[in-house]
């Protein structure tokens, strides 16, 4: 277990705080060992690169394989929608074109369904299927239409942005679901680069990333949602805060902050919910956590309180939709029902049923449960304030369902919670290692005192 170097933050003219320097030494210093050319650094920094990258096109093949599967979803439809006005299209000729797609993906859908059903996989194909779907929704659009709604879309105007020119080179959902995919891809590079900083290893860092790709945190950032963005993003944040942790100030700084701004742009309540989370974990870790009281720590409370207010602000300001307008989406079914007359006693009720049989589910199988329980256990091990800036941005995942907690969506909804297992699972394994190794080059009695007194790694 590491307690003091890998997040410790800078060290004054090279010793720890509080250590005295040694005497010089009688004996003349050993030469010192011949620079290696620049050249050859940049080699083995590209030979470290060929196996990440291989891992990522491995990822990119898999989902470009399982495109058929993926979902068109009704939130995907006005994504498109938005892509398309932002194109140069009127509203009635984007909202045409993204219906089309919507309708096409409902009818492939509707068939991949019947190919699955075992009274139905000899049927031809419904040839009606596509002209249903476009007849039901051509005059208004897909509903829910309610205005009210419409305007929790509008005012998440980057995802729909940054898809448009790839919506316009390659249509409704592989434009989104590429733009999902980068994002992606580009999280797990970010959690690979943050595992390398805490000090792990090539390949077990490579495990993290491999992780960011194989559990929900992928499922749910490829689809064509912003989900992708805002996961991605997660990485990059959690990349920022630990360059920041260790006093790294510039890259930290750039990178955590560029990661809030793209969340805000995309979901300004997801920014604004994950950065009052990082300030309130960058708080408790001054508090609790003596050597992390430098610079780097100071500016990562600084960048996630200032932004959490930024947001409150500009929502104020410009009246965006808000807590209130949120509760109402939930009970009154994105308005097609009349609104709740008191939505924060209901939100209190619904909470408590969905987390009682959620916790009855786990308890069957512990899906998520055990392995995040391990990752925390491994992450604790290792450091506090690692542990303290993981749990805060996987917990914008438990804080979504909280305010949403609508169980058919709960797995998109709180698919942030596996950033822990990513990070921590390969953390977990870095100290059994390294215990293994040390009780192998120390004497029985002296592995066990040190294990009975949690004695950090040498």
């Amino acid at each position: 277990m590491s307690t003091g170097t890998e997040l410790a933050g800078h060290q004054a003219g090279g010793l720890a705080p509080g250590r005295t320097p040694l005497p010089p030494q009688t004996a003349p210093p050993p030469p010192a060992a011949p620079q290696r050319p620049a050249h050859r650094r940049a080699d083995r920094r590209l030979a470290g690169l060929t196996l990440p990258c291989l891992v990522a096109a491995v990822f990119v093949v898999l989902h470009i394989f399982a495109f058929p599967a993926s979902l068109f979803s009704n939130d995907s439809y006005r994504y498109a929608r938005q892509a398309y006005e932002y194109l140069g299209d009127t509203r009635p000729e984007a909202q045409h074109k993204a219906l089309v797609a919507y309708c096409k993906d409902e009818a492939n859908r509707k068939y991949r369904g019947q190919l699955l059903d075992e009274m139905k996989f000899k049927e031809p194909r419904d040839p009606k299927a596509y002209a249903r779907c476009m007849k039901g929704s051509a005059a208004t659009g897909l509903k829910p239409n309610d205005p009210r709604y419409e305007e929790i879309f509008e005012t998440r105007p980057l995802y729909p942005l940054l898809a448009a020119p790839f919506v316009g080179l390659m249509g409704a959902k592989s434009g989104l679901s590429a733009v999902s995919l980068i994002f992606t891809t580009a999280g797990g590079f970010f959690t690979l680069a943050a595992l390398r900083r805490i000090g792990l290893g090539p390949k077990l860092a490579v495990l993290g990333q491999l992780l960011f790709y194989a559990t929900p945190l992928a499922t749910w950032g490829t689809l064509p949602l912003a989900e992708g963005p805002l996961l991605g993003m997660l990485g990059a944040m959690l990349f920022g805060a630990v360059s920041l942790i260790q006093g790294r100030i510039r890259t930290g700084a750039a990178v955590y902050a560029a990661a809030l701004a793209v969340s805000a742009g995309v979901k300004y309540s997801s920014a604004q919910m994950a950065a009052a989370l990082m300030a309130c974990a960058t708080l408790a870790m001054l508090v609790f956590v003596r050597r992390t009281r430098h610079r780097g720590t100071w500016w990562l409370l600084g960048l996630s309180a200032g932004a959490a207010a930024v947001i409150m602000l500009i929502s104020k300001v410009w009246q965006l939709p808000g807590t209130t307008a949120t509760l109402q989406d939930t009970f009154s079914k994105h308005w097609t029902t009349p609104e709740a007359v008191t939505p924060w006693q209901d939100l209190f009720e619904l909470n408590r049923h969905f987390w009682w049989q959620w916790a009855q589910h786990q308890a069957l199988a512990p899906m998520l449960v055990l392995p995040l329980g391990l990752a925390l256990w491994g992450l604790w091990r290792r450091s506090a304030p690692l542990t303290l800036i993981v749990t805060g941005l996987g917990l914008t995942g438990i804080a979504t369902v909280v305010a949403h907690p609508v169980y058919f969506q709960s797995e998109r909804l709180y698919a942030a919670v596996w950033l822990v297992v990513v990070v921590g699972l390969p953390v977990l394994v870095d100290e059994a290692v390294e215990r293994a190794v040390l009780r192998r080059c120390t004497s029985p009695a002296e592995a066990l005192e040190r294990d009975a007194a949690g004695a950090p790694r040498p």
